[in-house]
């Protein structure tokens, strides 16, 4: 049975916290991308990778102030609706929706070039596809199944990079690394947009505030603990891997990490590499679904998507109608079967262009919800404020540059995509209104709750 109108429960501490975060940014992205990005930038991957992690940590401080203060679910929509337009907040959704046509295909796929290893006569799309239909199912199940299986895939694809990472220090030869910049430091930035899909999900630790236990602590003490875990593994990774390949061979390479293994560490180490790359890519698409069927539940909660999206199952207490949407438009993205750095760039191109949405948002947060700016236990001062919302927009129009350069096609599609979604606002707007029905009225509400509970 399916109830409406419901809120959902506060399931997720802070280790269960930290665990899908890091299993959310940590995915099968870092088995294959670098590989591919040191074909571009040559050994210099690694400094791509630091470029990338500059927005990365303006995003945690965003979502750290964000998340302290609204704890509700799609709170990055709630956040920029009240604090700027409502259009602007379904924008913002809109493209994370967006993001599940071409970001999870990155995901999926991966897991499928890895899945090759044990089933090299299946289809890449047939595992695609496989993969994504038995995550619906333990998300269907409940939260707490999906935290639990999170925890344990987590745990074992961080231990093998860790093994990777830190045993290859000792096996590099450090001269495959000179010339440091062959192909120019324009390759270097070339390579960073994509390299920041590897980073980009720190925000969707606020779309799920509403289910974290304590968020005024733990959102952002899991932002931290999550950056700080993900930035020694890919600095690691990607200082390693060209040190132990030739950066020329590795852009060829389907599977990097795994012939990397095979310089230092027994055989058997390769076959764990591909079980970590298959167990990274599945938790980044478990939290992909968690984060945009909650996306989908709080815009249907407040009357932008339909109410049928907003039920929550009497016997999980999920949101089962919104999950198995997500997946729909996850399954929609991999039967386009197109290029992983394509792919990466497109999604890279949405999260700058909402990270400019969010600075403008940022700056006007103290007078537009000052009561929840005093509050807050996280605070960020006025001049911080100021500083990383200038450079969060002075990097993400940098990125922007970059990425639709080098993606012109594809950037024009996802613009496209964009219009229509600005055509269904538009539409449904005009139908709320016709029924006496205020947008405004129901997001302040709902940023109301927030003090009152």
């Amino acid at each position: 049975m399916q109830t409406t109108g419901n809120r959902l429960e506060r399931k997720i501490g802070l280790a269960g916290a930290v665990f899908l975060l890091v299993g959310n940014i940590v995915g099968a992205s870092i088995f294959i991308l670098p590989g591919q990005l040191a074909g571009i930038a040559g050994p210099a991957v690694f400094i791509a990778y630091l470029i990338a992690s500059i927005p990365a940590i303006v995003n945690c401080l965003i979502a750290a102030q964000v998340g302290s203060i609204l704890p509700v679910s799609a709170a990055d929509y709630v956040f920029t609706s009240v604090v700027l337009h409502p259009f602007l907040g379904f924008l913002k959704v809109w493209a994370g929706m967006i993001g599940m046509l071409v970001g999870v295909p990155i995901l999926a796929f991966g897991f499928a070039d890895y899945m090759a290893f044990f089933l090299p006569n299946v289809e890449r799309l047939t595992i695609a596809v496989s993969m994504l239909l038995g995550l619906l199912l333990i998300n269907l199940a409940g939260l707490k199944t999906s935290v639990r299986t999170q925890i344990v895939m987590v745990c074992v694809f961080i231990s093998s990079l860790l093994i990777f990472g830190v045993g290859g220090l000792f096996y590099a030869d450090w001269s495959l690394l000179t010339p440091m910049v062959p192909n120019g430091w324009d390759s270097v930035m070339s390579a960073a947009v994509p390299a920041f899909y590897s980073y980009s999900g720190f925000l969707t630790i606020v779309v799920m505030g509403e289910e974290i236990k304590n968020p005024a602590r733990n959102i952002p003490l899991t932002l931290a603990i999550t950056f700080g875990v993900v930035a020694i593994i890919y600095t690691l990774i990607t200082l390693v891997l060209p040190a132990l390949i030739p950066w020329q061979q590795l852009g060829t390479i389907v599977a990097p990490m795994g012939k990397a293994s095979q310089t230092f560490l027994p055989d058997w180490f390769a076959a764990l590499i591909t079980v970590s790359a298959l167990l990274a890519a599945a938790t980044s698409v478990n939290v992909a679904i968690l984060t945009a069927s909650r996306s989908f539940f709080a815009l249907a909660r407040n009357k932008i998507y339909p109410e049928i999206l907003a039920r929550i199952s009497t016997r999980s207490r999920e949101p089962g109608v919104a999950i198995a949407l997500a997946v729909l438009f996850a399954l929609a993205g991999v039967a386009v079967q197109g290029d992983i750095i394509q792919y990466a760039s497109v999604t890279v191109i949405g999260a700058m262009l909402y990270g400019i949405i969010w600075s403008i948002a940022l700056i006007r947060l103290p007078r537009a919800l000052p009561e929840h700016y005093a509050k807050a236990k996280f605070q960020l001062k006025i001049r911080s404020i100021w500083i990383i919302a200038t450079i969060k927009i002075s990097i993400s129009l940098a990125f922007l540059y970059v990425g639709i350069r080098n993606n012109l096609g594809p950037a024009m599609i996802y613009f496209g995509l964009l219009g229509l979604g600005a055509v269904y606002y538009v539409m449904r707007k005009k139908y709320l209104d016709s029924r006496g029905v205020s947008l405004q009225d129901l997001l302040r509400r709902e940023a109301n709750q927030v003090l009152s509970g």
